[in-house]
């Protein structure tokens, strides 16, 4: 049980090496992509049953050198829970963008997409494993360039646009959040995180270097909030994940985001301590800012006329309601905002892969005015849509309502103003996922409507694997959400 987490990271590491070398066999590649999420899924769903009886965090030390240079892994139930979740989306968003794929990249290129996918799979395990602040700045690198690379590969000249304006508000973060780290360890000199956390306790209670504390707090909470598209700092996503092939979109708004998320919660609980951070003021920043993404993403994604740039924009409202939950600085908020992240990373790429078959059925158009009757050409990309968007408006026995619950339950002490903003945000939703909806279904005059585009297997699995674990989240979510709260205490 102790290698499991090692033995997903570095399968997923040699996998992206052998990637590289098969050439033009796209279709060997991919098998073998599909071959280790699988495995690394099985390794999460192995530890979920495990750590329920044996709720105790595992450490794991890499090589024989203790801190402050040694490196560590540690996993438990939250860990596993998110490793399942994250892999589980990339094997499905990969199964539902497979016609894109073949279509947007050129086959010489495309086992390289799958060995980026696989640096992508990678540098997620690691942020999520990782005990040693410096490694997951390692892997935040790791997963800039190749999420660059997943952007770009499509080739064209919004794509290389997305990919520049992506990379350098990345960088600029990257640059940010390394600074944050030479300022900790210029102080405590201390990289993994149990003897930092010790070290920062011990600055704290003596009243030493408070100001450079605070510093790498804000540091931090800045540099990961561009690379998770925090508002105001999402103006790369739309453009990022509006313009990538399918399976990129759903990856990249799926879980690509999620992961700079949790390093954040792990860097607040586990080495500043949440009151440390409640008393530096960044929570109540988090909250006002997740308000204010809430509100204004959905103003921007109603005003989008291009579908997948919509999709794109509610992503950043979705985003909002994760650091709102956050910054409600309890764990009851903390667990209903990575409650949110479960059922988001479930969703959003349900979304993208039925755009994607309803713009397959308009021509390749992704003007939202030429989707009439999409959704009647592919009935199995209009289900997923429907069900997707009834989600994140927030319709009962869909996930996006029962999350939505548990974030206005959370912040029952917050006052009034947390509610209304999530009712607003709600009825924002509404505005423009359900006009959408009405078009697709909608009486269409071409030639197009007596046409019936016919999906894939592939295609027909994802859509009905993420709708069916929609309909669950929003069923079965006090289940989920009582595995959430478990592995909460005990970060």
């Amino acid at each position: 049980m102790n290698n499991l987490p090692f033995i997903s990271i570095i399968v997923s590491m040699a996998s992206a090496v052998i990637l590289l070398l098969l050439g033009r066999r796209a279709e060997l590649a991919q098998k073998i992509a599909q071959g280790v999420l699988i495995l690394v899924a099985v390794c999460a769903a192995v530890m979920i049953p495990y750590f329920l009886s044996n709720p105790e965090p595992i450490t794991y030390m890499l090589g024989h050198y203790p801190s402050p240079w040694g490196n560590e892994l540690r996993f438990g139930l939250l860990e596993s829970i998110l490793a399942f979740v994250f892999s589980t989306v990339l094997l499905l968003a990969i199964l539902g963008g497979k016609k894109d794929i073949v279509e947007d990249i050129q086959s010489r290129k495309r086992n390289q997409y799958y060995a980026l996918l696989m640096l992508l799979l990678l540098s997620l395990l690691a942020l999520i494993y990782t005990n040693d602040i410096f490694t997951a700045y390692v892997f935040i690198e790791i997963n800039t360039v190749a999420s660059c690379g997943i952007v770009m590969v499509k080739e064209s000249g919004e794509t290389l646009r997305a990919t520049i304006k992506y990379l350098f508000m990345s960088l600029m973060a990257s640059g940010l959040f390394l600074i944050s780290i030479a300022i900790l360890y210029s102080i405590t000199g201390q990289l993994l995180i149990p003897a930092l956390a010790e070290s920062v306790k011990g600055l704290v209670e003596s009243g030493q270097y408070t100001w450079p504390l605070y510093t790498a707090g804000a540091l931090i909470t800045i540099s990961l909030g561009v690379k998770s598209a925090m508002f105001p700092f999402h103006t790369w996503l739309p453009d990022a994940h509006g313009t990538a092939t399918t399976a990129s979109s759903s990856i990249l708004s799926g879980v690509v985001v999620k992961g700079y998320i949790i390093l954040l919660i792990k860097i607040y609980y586990r080495v500043f301590g949440i009151e440390v951070v409640q008393n530096m003021g960044i929570l109540n920043v988090l909250l006002a800012l997740g308000m204010a993404g809430m509100i204004f993403g959905s103003f921007f994604a109603i005003k989008e006329t291009n579908i997948k740039r919509m999709i794109a924009y509610s992503s950043v409202a979705q985003i909002g309601y994760i650091y709102a939950g956050i910054g409600i600085g309890s764990y009851a908020g903390l667990a209903a905002a990575l409650f949110h992240m479960i059922v988001h990373a479930y969703t959003k790429p349900l979304l993208f892969s039925s755009a994607g078959g309803l713009i397959q059925a308009s021509n390749h158009s992704k003007l939202i005015k030429h989707l009439v009757g999409a959704g009647k050409r592919n009935k199995l990309a209009g289900i997923g849509f429907l069900i997707g968007s009834l989600s994140m408006v927030g319709v009962p026995l869909f996930a996006g309502f029962t999350s939505k619950l548990y974030l206005a339950t959370s912040a029952s002490d917050k006052g009034y103003l947390f509610l209304i903003a999530l009712a607003l945000s709600s009825f924002l939703n509404a505005l423009y996922y359900l006009p959408v909806v009405l078009k697709i279904y909608g009486k269409s005059e071409e030639v197009l409507e007596e046409e019936n585009e016919k999906s894939d297997f592939s295609y027909t699995m994802s859509i009905l694997c993420f709708s069916i674990v929609n309909i669950v989240l929003g069923i079965g979510g006090i289940y989920v959400m009582h595995l959430l709260n478990q592995g909460v205490q005990l970060l």
